[in-house]
């Protein structure tokens, strides 16, 4: 009578050992795909039993059959291309702000509010210490 609960506790530690042996295989796919992704421009190769969502975000690797697959995924985000993110390009009107993307082109400290007439504090020079780095050269 005690046989078939007897059976399945004397096997369950070596089903527990096979499903964390295929997750570890699925999860060790899953990190090395992802570290490589997220410092890439281009998908790399798909591994063996992994799949790519649609969006390219996100990778989802398997290991075994039956009551033994067991399943990893993991998040990537590829690099944007080089030159496609936001420049610096001019403050022709040297108002403060990019004449391009709008932003400041000094630190906060030289704003009173939103962009428009006087928004630039009277105690801050334009291109003087506030200016942020990256648009000191425009200022020259």
């Amino acid at each position: 009578m005690l046989m078939p609960g007897v059976m399945t506790m004397s096997i369950a530690p070596t089903v527990a050992s096979i499903r964390s042996n295929n997750f570890a295989a699925a999860e060790a796919q899953t990190v090395s795909f992802a570290a490589v992704a997220n410092v890439s421009y281009e998908l790399p190769d798909k591994p063996d039993n992994c799949e790519i969502n649609s969006l390219q975000t996100e990778i989802e690797c398997f290991k075994g059959e039956g009551k033994y697959k067991m399943i990893a995924k993991r998040s990537f985000m590829l690099m944007d291309t080089p030159g496609s993110g936001l420049g610096v390009y001019s403050d022709d009107d040297r108002d403060g702000f990019d004449d391009v993307t709008g932003l400041f082109t000094h630190y906060a400290e030289c704003y009173s509010g939103w962009k428009g007439q006087g928004s630039l504090k009277n105690n801050c020079d334009v291109g003087g210490r506030y200016v942020i780095p990256a648009y000191a050269h425009l200022y020259k």
